[in-house]
């Protein structure tokens, strides 16, 4: 047995990336990703100063978007001297004021500071939003997959993994991808039956077949929900955490 392999995987957090650049708001730098903690969802954010004068009096706000994401507090900040950073981490809520964006995750947002006020957008990723209490129970998920409109359903070849069949079970949940239910399919195929539940209550349910050969055998991805703008995000999400 192999003890490395025996780690359990961790929820994903993409790299942070700038989301305002110095250019374009008179020196002020932010980069930027969001996290999902403690049943939480976290912008960690650091903001560097490329000018040659100290940066305070910093706040945040967001305009309306389509799952209600505000800052859960201010943002508290400590003057930045130049040439410096500080990194903050900016707790967010759900109960902000919605409107429905397109793209669907998009969200617009504006900072300042004594200097001026800066207008920026970026994309949240959706497995921020994957809530814990999306575990659906398996005698319930057959019920809820027929009752499903079969025009609502997608299927996607997803790009090729190297995680095995347990590696990608440990990754979904870590994510909050639950695991409904497994069976063998024919052909030797391992057919992975998921639940998703969004922080607005928005359910996608998945059938992930995983081929005989895994790893690196190209998978398939069926979704299903009332809520068709929801595919494309769950879909996007199951990539990259399958990828990393």
């Amino acid at each position: 047995m192999d003890l490395f392999s025996l780690s359990t995987p961790t929820n994903y957090v993409a790299p942070p990336q700038v989301i305002l650049s110095a250019a374009r708001a008179k020196g002020l730098e932010v980069s930027a990703t969001f996290a999902r903690r403690n049943k939480g969802i976290f912008l960690d954010m650091t903001l560097s100063n490329k000018t040659m004068m100290a940066m305070k009096g910093f706040a945040i706000q967001f305009n309306k978007n389509s799952f209600g994401l505000a800052p859960g507090g201010p943002l508290t900040v400590n003057p930045i001297q130049p040439g410096s950073s500080a990194s903050v981490s900016l707790p967010i809520v759900t109960t902000g004021p919605v409107m429905k964006m397109d793209p669907l995750l998009k969200v617009q947002m504006a900072m300042k500071n004594e200097i001026d006020v800066f207008y920026f957008e970026c994309m949240v990723p959706a497995y921020v939003l994957f809530v814990e209490e999306g575990n659906m129970e398996r005698n319930l998920f057959p019920q809820k997959w027929r009752e499903i409109q079969d025009d609502k359903e997608k299927s996607f070849d997803l790009q090729h993994t190297n995680k095995t069949q347990e590696q990608i079970e440990q990754a979904l949940m870590a994510n909050n991808i639950f695991v409904v239910a497994t069976r063998q399919g024919g052909d030797g195929e391992h057919l992975i039956y998921t639940s998703v539940k969004f922080t607005n209550g928005i359910w996608v349910l998945g059938e992930l077949r995983l081929p005989a050969g895994m790893p690196g055998a190209p998978a398939t991805l069926a979704l299903k929900t009332q809520t068709s703008a929801a595919i494309q995000e769950v879909k996007a999400a199951v990539e990259i955490i399958l990828a990393n």
